[in-house]
């Protein structure tokens, strides 16, 4: 798993990184949104120090899922390239090998996260305090986790697409909108409520609430519910792997190749 991890690791950095000036482009258009989010509060008055925590927050886990979720949409044209008969060819599990390239693409947020903290640096004089580090560094590996749990569970959606653009796109912002990606805590109670019905809540919200110390249930609960949604995920990842792999094995296909 770690040398899986690594060699991932190392290959979508060189492809992701290699046309560099369409890569910084791509991070700075998505890191400006923060600055008109910000501005557009200021103009009408609102806290912007308040404003600017929570958006940075959530910004910088949108930033993490959504490159994840469109590393893993590559694999539908590895599927039909036959590149993925190779690894079903190799000893490594699908699911461990899937979990690996997720968990690498949260790497390729790393530039975009790092000129939000320039942006924010720029407008408030600071870099963004955390509130509660214990259980900041708790729910970010549980978000992580999860994440890339849950994104190679969509690759086997993926592949059975034709064209997965559409279905990424409205993924990659589903997700952590419903997962409190805005912070639940800054909306009126009667709607934030409706985010304890989402399991995604539990393991995108608490990177949001521990960094800025404002928690819409009780922290540990909350935490333990996110190990919980990310033990879920891993049991659906695996199912669905093992499905896969006995379907190619039945039909030689993947999905639409």
């Amino acid at each position: 798993m770690p040398g899986d991890l690594l060699r991932e690791l190392w290959l979508i950095t060189r492809l992701n990184f290699r046309p560099l000036s369409f890569f910084v482009a791509s991070m700075l258009s998505t890191a400006m949104w923060l600055v008109v989010v910000v501005l557009a509060i200021a103009w009408y008055g609102g806290d912007i120090s308040q404003t600017a925590r929570h958006l940075f927050w959530g910004m910088a886990v949108f930033l993490v899922f959504s490159e994840q979720v469109w590393g893993a949409a590559v694999f539908n044209t590895l599927a039909r390239t036959g590149v993925v008969d190779y690894v079903a060819a190799s000893p490594v599990k699908l699911h461990t090998y899937l979990f690996a390239v997720s968990l690498a693409y949260s790497a390729v947020a790393v530039p975009g996260v790092l000129i939000l903290l320039g942006i924010y640096y720029l407008l408030l004089g600071e870099f963004p305090p955390l509130a509660q580090p214990v259980n900041f560094a708790a729910a970010f590996v549980i978000f992580v986790t999860a994440a890339a749990l849950l994104v190679s569970l969509f690759t086997f959606l993926f592949i059975r697409l034709r064209n997965p653009n559409f279905v990424v796109n409205v993924l990659q912002w589903a997700v952590p909108l419903s997962g409190g990606m805005i912070p639940p805590t800054a909306m009126p109670p009667e709607a934030a409520q409706f985010f304890l019905l989402s399991p995604f809540h539990y393991v995108i919200a608490p990177v949001v609430y521990s960094a800025t110390g404002v928690w819409l249930a009780d922290p540990p609960t909350t935490l333990a519910l996110g190990a919980v949604v990310a033990v879920a995920f891993y049991v659906l990842t695996l199912y669905a792997a093992k499905s896969a792999m006995w379907r190619y094995r039945a039909t030689g296909k993947w999905g639409v190749e």
